[in-house]
């Protein structure tokens, strides 16, 4: 994780190469579900049973038509995000060195200051050098103040936008719920390794198909695979 020693805080959580990579593997997963051949019938198996199983095959393949679409959309919203993540982290960077900066110019003016009260007590003469310290200390904790302020805001525009990527994602899931057992572990344990927006992605690989099936152990597998799960 990034650390900011002169903010005091990460203003902008999340990992951009994180988020790239959950896209990339999006991409990649739509792709390889849109190889994978449509069910058809068997020739050396008729009759009803063979029906049946060609109809369950067909409803299955219908719910999982829409996936490589859902996938590429939120491909192109992560990639979205990484870009900002990746434009936030460097004005966090900036920020963190102003902030550096400005608490060594603190530091060292509460020296200054001592200093002149330390003098001011056996020179009377001084005074006006205690009354510019006290200045010099005031103006170098009004700059600490404001570069703090940014960097607040920088932390309210970076959670507005990461609620801004998480509607996004869950719009591609239509309101679906986050699954609990994913068919696809590995990119859901990727998942959490960066910023909450991008975890909403679980909701688009888990789009419910429009009539409920239960596809064969053959489309299910065709789709674990394609999502990199096995």
């Amino acid at each position: 994780m990034t650390e900011y020693p002169g903010l005091g805080c990460n203003p902008v959580p999340g990992r951009p190469d994180a988020v790239a990579e959950a896209a990339r593997r999006c991409t990649a997963a739509a792709a390889r579900l849109e190889e994978t051949p449509a069910p058809g019938a068997i020739p050396e198996w008729a009759g009803p049973s063979a029906q049946a199983l060609a109809d369950r095959a067909r409803r299955a393949a219908a719910g999982l038509a829409d996936v490589p679409g859902a996938l590429r959309a939120a491909a192109a919203v992560l990639d979205d995000w990484a870009g900002t993540l990746a434009a936030h982290h460097r004005r966090a960077g900036e920020l963190d060195s102003r902030a550096a900066a400005a608490r060594r110019a603190v530091r060292d003016a509460e020296d200054d200051l001592e200093r002149a009260e330390t003098e001011a007590q056996f020179s009377p003469g001084t005074h006006q050098q205690l009354t510019a310290a006290r200045a010099r200390l005031a103006r170098q904790r009004d700059n600490l103040d404001r570069v703090v302020a940014e960097a607040r805001e920088l932390e309210r525009a970076h959670a507005t936008e990461a609620a801004r990527v998480s509607d996004r994602l869950r719009a591609l899931g239509e309101g679906a719920p986050l699954p609990s057992s994913p068919v696809c572990p590995g990119l859901a344990t990727h998942l959490e390794t960066f910023s909450a927006a991008a975890r909403e992605l679980g909701v688009t690989v888990a789009r419910t198909p429009v009539a409920p099936v239960t596809p064969p152990p053959g489309a299910v597998g065709a789709f674990a695979a394609a999502l990199g799960g096995r």
